[in-house]
């Protein structure tokens, strides 16, 4: 049976008009793809002031939630399917960013915790004058190293390493790679950082083993180390003669 329509045309006229299911389905399509159209439209112009840099985070997330009951108005079954597996997969991928990003940041905290701790006790053992300053020479070139098993593989465990700027037998450099203990150790054994620890041969300029003010730049720690500069002037007054 077909639809029928009426059709109304001047005052007392009523002719009455009947159409194929298959022109019903053609108008009612007509219209889908219109509001359709519209939905897409205005969720287009909500996705561009979700990204208005004035909105508040709570507004932001309102503009979000409004732009998917609109997406999912006009969406296919299937485009509902994939979008839902582009959602979650968004948000694992943001969680694992997360979990990676804070991950590296407790790793890169309890590294330089632990060459810093190293690098104190070593400095403190071998009589440095000032061990922060042993510090600020030696981390920047230390790095932590997994260490080998008997069978020369990797086993899990680090130690702190050095790239310890020397000299070979013939005078020319190289690059050595010590442990901390190692490399305060090798310090205290070269002229350019004889003034930097107790009872050193090695004095610095001039080999005297006299340690002075010019040796150590009290005007550098003064403006740069408050605390420190306190510190040297109460337990090494004489630099301060």
């Amino acid at each position: 049976m077909r639809p029928k329509f009426i059709c109304y045309e001047g005052e007392g006229n009523q002719n009455e008009q009947t159409f194929t299911q298959d022109q019903v389905n053609t108008f009612l399509a007509e219209e889908k793809r219109k509001h359709q159209k519209t939905q897409q439209a205005l969720a287009t112009e909500l996705e561009g002031l979700k990204k208005n840099a004035s909105l508040t985070a709570e507004e932001k997330k309102v503009l979000e939630k409004r732009i998917e009951e609109l997406q999912n108005q006009y969406m296919t079954a299937e485009e509902k399917a994939r979008h839902a597996s582009e959602k979650v997969q968004k948000q694992t991928t943001e969680q694992l960013e997360a979990l990676t990003k804070e991950r590296d940041t407790w790793q890169r905290l309890h590294s330089q915790l632990l060459i810093d701790t190293q690098i104190i006790k070593s400095a403190t053992e071998n009589k440095a004058y000032y061990s922060e300053q042993i510090a600020a020479l030696l981390r920047p070139v230390t790095k932590l190293v997994e260490n080998l098993d008997e069978e020369g593989k990797p086993n899990g465990e680090y130690t702190p390493k050095v790239m310890f700027a020397d000299k070979d037998k013939n005078d020319k450099p190289i690059i050595l790679e010590l442990t901390i203990p190692e490399a305060v150790k090798r310090m205290t054994e070269l002229d350019q950082f004889g003034n930097l620890f107790e009872g050193s041969k090695k004095g610095g300029v001039g080999g005297s083993g006299n340690v002075s003010a010019q040796k150590i730049d009290i005007a550098k720690i003064a403006r740069e180390n408050p605390v420190e500069y306190r510190k040297l002037r109460k337990e090494r007054p004489e630099l301060f003669v």
